[in-house]
């Protein structure tokens, strides 16, 4: 007997894992049906039992059912996809063409002047004024870097800044110098003067 218990133990464990045939199937039916069930096999009797008589017992219409909802199911969908779809591009190319309207209407009213004619066609006026917004960036970054130097400068001590300046000023004005003896000589006293 307890013999034929492990072979059911192992049974339920190939069962469970997916691994029995229909034969064996059967004989876990017919076991948990009967009355001879051990008590430490009891929780498996609902299960087995209900593949017994449940099974038998199910209606095969519902399954008709469900099978024919589900391609309408996808009919719907696609269609909401389409529509969605539709409604997604129609908006990306409206937006695009305002955008593109709306760079034009920034310079509405805009015009340059050539050789005394007044220019007012935004395809040649809207470059040129880019242009000059790029220079004029140019220029505010130029007068942002004098003046952090001018505020490095005020920084420092000022008299030596004003010898440095005057000491280049002189190199500067000896290296101009034709005669190369002179200037020579005069190069050798501010050398050793630094």
């Amino acid at each position: 007997m307890k013999q034929d218990y492990q072979r059911i133990e192992k049974l339920i464990e190939r069962f469970f894992e997916g691994q029995t045939f229909n034969e064996e199937e059967k004989e876990l039916y017919a076991f948990f049906s009967s009355e001879k069930v051990p008590e430490h096999l009891l929780p498996y009797s609902p299960v087995f039992v209900y593949f017994e008589t449940g099974i038998k017992e199910e209606p095969k219409q519902e399954i008709i059912i469900t099978e024919t909802k589900q391609p309408f199911r996808k009919k719907k969908i696609v269609i909401w996809a389409s529509v969605a779809a539709s409604i997604l591009l129609l908006f990306s190319f409206g937006a695009r063409h305002f955008m593109q309207m709306k760079e034009y209407a920034l310079y509405e009213g805009s015009y340059i002047v050539r050789s005394s004619v007044k220019i007012t066609d935004p395809k040649i006026v809207v470059p040129e004024i880019k242009k000059m917004l790029y220079l004029a960036q140019l220029q505010e970054n130029e007068f942002d870097r004098q003046f952090q130097k001018l505020f490095e400068i005020s920084q420092e001590d000022p008299f030596e800044q004003i010898m440095e300046e005057i000491k280049q000023q002189q190199l500067k004005s000896v290296e101009q110098i034709d005669d190369t003896i002179i200037r020579n000589e005069l190069l050798e006293i501010f050398n050793n003067e630094l």
